[in-house]
């Protein structure tokens, strides 16, 4: 029997993001592609968008109990649901996540307030524009034919992307205020379910030194990987990242 495999994309994106990797998947797991509330085939999504909310509304659309992916945005909605429901899981892979993004008095390892307050402007104006170059500007390699190879993925993945209608402004705006708003740092030590973290060493949005952090205070930390990407190391290392996964989630194979 597969084992049943949750995937949460992150924010200004839809579920298609994980398109590339499902066919490296569909033979291990049994595959949940959830929508974030506002997004994909959520388009229409009008109750409310508190942190708690969202991860009580993807629990809800979720199988009895799974494997976790969540990325980015969905990665803090992932560690929530965890916190406030272990049971729902059996394991968590945390990729490009952290418990912070915006940088503060005590936290260097996030990203500055206005350069984050302005990416909900630029998908407002032009969402296909803006994903592609939001996309674009988190691919990161010395090796050009691996650069050509991840950017032309990029694109035909923000194309992909279009095939559901844009999140709304309303959407946009509250997943940007989860994002600055959220401070988890005190919470990890609750989250009990064993979990992995996959980072990207030349992360713009999420420095690897915060995913450092967060693998180092989990109270059930399995496994930390720096791969040599940005913020979509299940793009850019594909292959480096399905056999972290796959060995996370079969360790006897």
């Amino acid at each position: 029997m597969k084992q049943p495999l949750v995937l949460l994309h992150g924010w200004g994106v839809n579920s298609l993001i994980w398109n590339q990797i499902l066919p490296l998947l569909e033979s291990e797991f049994d595959i949940y592609v959830i929508d974030l509330p506002g997004y994909g085939e959520d388009i229409d999504y009008a109750g409310d968008y508190s942190l708690d909310a969202i991860a009580n509304e993807v629990l809800s659309r979720a199988p009895e109990k799974a494997i976790w992916i969540g990325w980015s945005l969905g990665g803090t909605i992932a560690m929530a649901a965890a916190i406030a429901q272990p049971e729902r899981f059996f394991k968590l892979q945390l990729v490009s996540a952290t418990p912070r993004f915006l940088n503060g008095p005590d936290w260097d390892f996030g990203v500055d307030q206005e350069p984050f307050a302005t990416l909900a402007d630029d998908f407002e104006n032009d969402y296909t524009k803006a994903v592609q170059k939001f996309l674009l500007l988190q691919v990161v390699t010395d090796d050009r034919a691996r650069l050509k190879k991840s950017r032309t993925m990029v694109r035909d993945l923000g194309l992909a992307l279009n095939q559901f209608k844009p999140p709304n402004r309303r959407t946009l705006r509250a997943g940007l205020e989860i994002l600055s708003d959220t401070d988890l740092r005190a919470q990890l030590g609750n989250l009990t379910v064993e979990t992995q973290v996959v980072a990207g060493r030349h992360d713009h949005v999420v420095p690897v030194a915060a995913s450092e952090f967060l693998f180092n205070q989990l109270a059930n930390g399995h496994s930390i990987h720096p791969f040599d990407a940005g913020h979509l190391p299940f793009i850019e290392s594909s292959s480096q990242y399905i056999e972290a996964l796959t060995t996370f989630a079969n360790p006897t194979q």
